[in-house]
Formats: structure tokens, sequence, C-alpha cells
């Protein structure tokens, strides 16, 4: 095995070694080589965090008429040592969307932390000509929303159906004015 090999073929053989799905002659081999080839090595650490991460996620994305929805599967925190936080800072910051909704209704806690989080992918959508809406938040998390004034950059929507629908409301070169009372 050489790292003449294609891209596409590298990584086949990637995926199919952290699978467990060689061989014992193809994973001598793999092993011989990528394990002593620096390059190589990197690129297989690289793959196997990768799915690690994809396995470990709890957060969940998806798109629903024109509008990314991320919602936590467990109990989330959004608290300065929370892996939630930066997983939820990367969806946002890293995807092309600019109509995201937030869904909070397995957010246990929120810390200065995540209001700045949450206050900085609401800043890097509104900067894009987006817009962000919270949905599902507890009533403790309300009240924190609330009491902050973030709820008033951050409207919190009952449902689903009507945070989705409350962006044909909003122009696009207005998605990151405040709503007035």
């Amino acid at each position: 095995m050489t790292c003449g090999k294609e891209p596409l073929e590298r990584e086949q053989v990637i995926a199919r070694y952290l699978a467990r799905s060689l061989d014992a002659e193809a994973v001598e081999e793999f092993e011989g080589h990528y394990l002593g080839c620096d390059e190589c090595f990197d690129e297989l650490y690289l793959s196997d965090r990768i799915v690690a991460d994809l396995r470990t996620s709890n957060l969940t994305w998806r798109r629903t008429e024109g509008v990314s929805v991320l919602k936590f599967r467990m109990n989330a925190e959004l608290t300065q040592s929370a892996k939630e936080l930066e997983q939820l800072r990367r969806e946002v910051l890293e995807q092309s969307d600019s109509r995201v909704i937030i869904d909070l209704s397995r957010v246990t806690r929120i810390d200065s932390a995540g209001l700045g989080q949450l206050m900085g992918c609401y800043s890097h959508l509104v900067r894009n000509a987006g817009a962000m809406k919270i949905v599902n938040a507890r009533p403790e998390i309300r009240r924190l929303l609330d009491m902050t004034g973030i709820s008033m950059l951050l409207p919190n929507y009952a449902d689903e159906q009507t945070a989705v629908r409350s962006f044909d409301d909003i122009a696009p070169e207005a998605a990151g004015d405040i709503p007035r009372a």
C-alpha cells in the first residue's frame, strides 16, 4: 500500500479499516503502511476523529421549507464545559444557511458562555443577511432569555411550524432587524 493511491481509494480503505471490514492480510498491509507514513497516519487520525464525532454528536440538523432546524437528541447543557456548545457553534457557523431555528426543548441549562454562543450565532447569521429563531425553550430558559434581553433578538416560538412561517414575514435585507414591540 503506497501514498500514490487515488484520494478516493485511500478514503475507502480507511473507511473499511475503521469499520473493521478488511481481511487480515489487508489489515496487516494497511497498518504496515498507514501507521508508518506520517501523511497517511494524519489522514487516518482525522478520519477516525470525524467518525467518533459523528457517533457522539447530540445535535441533529435537517431542512424544512428552506429553513435549517437544529435540535438536540438528548438533554443538553449549553455551558462553557459542554461539548454541545461547540457542536452548535460549528453547525451554525460552518453551514451556508441563513435561516436557522434552534430547538431548545432538550436544553436544561444555559450559562453565560451559552448565551454568548447563541448571540455569536445570531450575529453571524445577521451579518450574512439571515435570521435565527428559538423554538420550544423550557420555562426556565425562556426566563433567562427574557431577563437578559436576548428574547428581543431571538424570539421563542411554541412550535416549529410557527417559527418556520415567521421567516416569511422577514424581508431578506431586514432579517437582522430587532423586532418592534
